[in-house]
């Protein structure tokens, strides 16, 4: 069955949001098209009752493989993922389907549409030590870079499928959200962002798993890796030169 737009979520202990999130997600997303899916992708073992609320609310429970981090939640739910057009979501309810529209209404103009928190109608309700630390992250990765991209570490997404899919993706915490824009948009295929403005809300239940000192490591490991990519991706482009 052809399948036109695919919902990944990567979840981690998350049960309590994803029981308020997965009514509202499947009433909006049938709105914008006939043909969807909704893949919930959980740890590599249950440690609640994740696959319970998505067997309820008639969505596609996964586990991820190869180990536990958000990365290897991604690459599951991106190699599972059917749809010409995939959309990547918090489960926690930060990230409001209420945008989906606004994010579906250009797919076929660009090839990244990003909801952008730092674009004008854009705003964030985290608290103050996380926005300073987006903006630090935001503005180091744009600079280096050269990114035409206001908000670079917001995950809440819709990609055209063709391009995400033929990723070699490497990182294993949230820096593969920059790692996917960094190589769509300065690889082979050169490929185009829009941005729309989003609210990125409060977590509607249960508790954040980030690890701000293993994030801030994470992201200066992928800035040098990822650095290396840019620069051949750059001698491509000028003929090897």
């Amino acid at each position: 069955m052809h399948v036109e737009l695919s919902i990944i979520l990567p979840a981690y202990r998350e049960a309590g949001a994803l029981r308020q999130l997965l009514p509202v997600l499947k009433s909006q997303v049938g709105e914008l098209t006939g043909s969807w899916e909704i893949l919930v992708i959980d740890t590599e073992q249950s440690v609640d009752d994740t696959a319970e609320v998505c067997w309820s609310a008639g969505v596609r429970h996964l586990h991820r493989t190869g180990g536990n981090f958000y990365g290897d939640a991604m690459r599951t739910g991106i190699a599972a993922a059917q749809g010409r057009y995939i959309a990547v979501m918090d489960a926690d309810g930060s990230h409001n389907p209420s945008y989906l529209p606004s994010l579906w209404a250009h797919r076929e103009q660009y090839d990244v549409v990003i909801g952008s928190r730092y674009v004008s109608g854009g705003m964030t309700e985290n608290p103050a030590i996380l926005i300073a630390m987006s903006y630090v992250v935001n503005w180091t990765f744009k600079i280096a870079f050269h990114l035409d991209c206001k908000d670079v570490t917001n995950s809440f997404r819709l990609y055209r499928a063709a391009p995400l899919k033929q990723l070699q993706l490497e990182c294993d915490n949230f820096d593969l959200v920059e790692e996917i824009l960094i190589k769509i948009i300065n690889g082979k295929a050169r490929g185009t962002l829009k941005e729309v403005p989003v609210v990125f809300e409060r977590r509607k239940a249960g508790e954040s798993k980030r690890n701000l000192v293993a994030f801030a490591i994470s992201y200066f490991q992928t800035l040098v890796r990822l650095r290396k990519f840019y620069s051949e991706a750059k001698r491509e482009a000028a003929g090897g030169k």
